[in-house]
């Protein structure tokens, strides 16, 4: 039995549905995986060179810093660990 166009117009549709909801999912915070919210960051941030200059005082160990995209805080970022053999 032949499937008819409509079913196959169906299963493509889904398909695509399942493929962008996907790609929104994995769209979001993308913070680097080794950052923290700044402790002494005042107020909302926009800046990101303040934010890198308040990272760096911060700590030795943050090695530069930004603003969120969506949440206008300041992150520092360190350098990850190695992974666990």
């Amino acid at each position: 039995m032949e499937p008819s166009r409509s079913n196959l117009s169906a299963a493509i549709a889904v398909l695509l549905l399942v493929i962008v909801a996907a790609e929104i999912g994995s769209v979001g915070a993308r913070e680097p995986p080794c950052s923290h919210l700044s402790g002494t960051f005042p107020g909302p941030c926009f800046d990101d060179y303040l934010c890198e200059l308040t990272c760096l005082h911060e700590s030795v160990d943050n090695i530069m810093g930004a603003c969120s995209d969506w949440a206008e805080k300041c992150y520092c970022v360190t350098r990850c660990p190695p992974p666990a053999s």
